[in-house]
């Protein structure tokens, strides 16, 4: 009996010894990022950026792969499904609990098919609206969504901004229906282009359209009004409470990565968001970063899927 107790007790020191070894010689050759969405979309952005800063930091290249679809389902069960070696990492989006939890049986669960390695930062939301409809502030937007029935442009069902939109018609008792799109990018053209008529998406990812003439800013869905959009109004200063909410961005890996490897990821995730490249990169467009440990983020994730659930629920968000 002595015999097999050492026998295994040997053969856990070796294995943590090996785990520990392979977490610290990593990454020892390309580590491939998912991306959910189509490029030039917000998280497209940010995981290019942090894609660009890991691979320095690690020496080795971060290839960005864009998988979009299924409101981010599409891409979360590949890398779910992956070998859980840390070469096939996510960035995602708070969009992961949101399309998770309109589902009945979700094909991805957010708090048991994946690795949360940690966050990396966040943003208020920004709603803009194509030109063509004549408003240029929120009275003028509110009482127009009030008269007719508006199409917003969305990243698909369940994505954040068909919850924020939903949470916002609700509060301010407008009308405006779904128009889904694969990504940011193509939504935004057609906002632009007057084929839909507003996206409210996070700051970073909108406000350069603002900037340039080619959407309206309307409101930000904060509590106080953005720093970076100081002449807008923010929900909360509107008296809309229940609508303030913000996206976040983080890195995710599938179910079952070792814990010494996590910990070697998320260490080296929070060494490049405090840099000062990485802060001015995610502050200059209205967002900021975010560090923290893998059990944080694991607690968020945990905690925003199941109130997406009842949210959706709630809303009448379903899967069309």
């Amino acid at each position: 009996m002595n015999l097999i107790k050492t026998l295994l007790a040997s053969t856990i020191l070796v294995a943590a010894t090996s785990a520990g070894a392979q977490a610290q010689s990593y990454p020892d050759k390309p580590v491939t990022l998912v991306v959910p969405f189509a490029p030039g979309g917000a998280v497209d952005l940010v995981g290019r950026f942090l894609a660009d800063k890991l691979g320095a930091a690690w020496g080795q290249t971060v290839v960005v792969e864009n998988i979009p679809g299924a409101g981010t389902l599409l891409a979360t069960g590949q890398v779910a499904n992956a070998n859980p070696d840390g070469y096939t990492l996510l960035v995602n989006s708070a969009t992961v609990t949101m399309s998770a939890a309109i589902q009945e049986t979700p094909l991805v669960n957010p708090s048991d098919d994946l690795t949360h390695i940690g966050r990396i930062g966040a943003t208020p939301l920004l709603l803009a609206v194509s030109p063509s409809l004549g408003v240029s502030n929120y009275e003028e937007f509110a009482a127009l969504a009030k008269s007719q029935e508006l199409n917003y442009a969305t990243v698909g069902v369940g994505s954040l901004n068909q919850f924020a939109t939903e949470i916002l018609r609700s509060a301010a008792e407008l009308q405006m229906v779904p128009v889904h799109y694969s990504g940011g990018s193509p939504a935004m053209t057609d906002v632009i282009g007057g084929h839909a008529d507003l996206f409210y998406g996070s700051i970073t990812q909108v406000i350069p359209h603002v900037r340039e003439g080619l959407m309206t800013g309307i409101l930000v869905s904060s509590a106080e009004r953005s720093e970076t959009l100081p002449d807008l109004p923010s929900v909360g200063e509107l008296g809309m409470n229940d609508a303030i909410i913000e996206n976040w961005w983080g890195l995710f890996g599938p179910a079952g990565m070792d814990a010494a490897l996590v910990e070697k990821i998320n260490a080296d995730l929070n060494t490049v968001l405090q840099t000062p490249e990485m802060a001015e990169f995610l502050q200059r467009d209205g967002g900021r970063p975010i560090w923290g440990t893998p059990a944080e983020f694991t607690a968020q994730v945990q905690g925003e899927y199941a109130t997406w659930r009842k949210v959706a629920e709630e809303q009448g968000i379903r899967p069309e």
